[in-house]
């Protein structure tokens, strides 16, 4: 796989293993007095317990990510590009063509804009 598509598939990824990381990071609250005072089906303990932690390169997935988007909101059209990864690779609502039309840029720019986060990704991911 090209550096490209490695720094593709780690924006893509990032939103599920962000759920993940919110589940395995659940407060374990048990249950005291039995099943007869239990209301739910929901056995929260055990299923937090269970829970498999993340893989390192889950981890290195989060980090090189989020180094990104703090890079991006470093410039004066953070909020912009924030949106167009979100749009892109988080959502798959839109192309890289279609989300110029969304934050009112060229398409040009946010070809631009996408060569920056996959570098930033990338290397974020071979620091990590």
């Amino acid at each position: 796989m090209s550096w490209r598509g490695e720094a593709r598939r780690a924006l893509r990824e990032y939103p599920r293993i962000k759920r993940r990381q919110a589940e395995n990071e659940a407060t374990i609250t048990p249950v005291y007095g039995g099943a007869a005072v239990q209301h739910s089906a929901s056995r929260t303990t055990e299923n937090v317990a269970l829970r498999s932690p993340l893989t390192e390169r889950e981890e290195n997935i989060i980090s090189a990510v989020e180094l990104m988007l703090s890079m991006q909101r470093r410039y004066p059209n953070g909020g912009e590009r924030v949106r167009m990864v979100e749009l892109v690779y988080f959502r798959h609502t839109h192309t890289i063509d279609g989300a110029a039309d969304v934050v009112h840029y060229s398409a040009d720019a946010l070809w631009r804009w996408n060569t920056e986060i996959l570098t930033a990704v990338y290397v974020g991911l071979k620091k990590g």
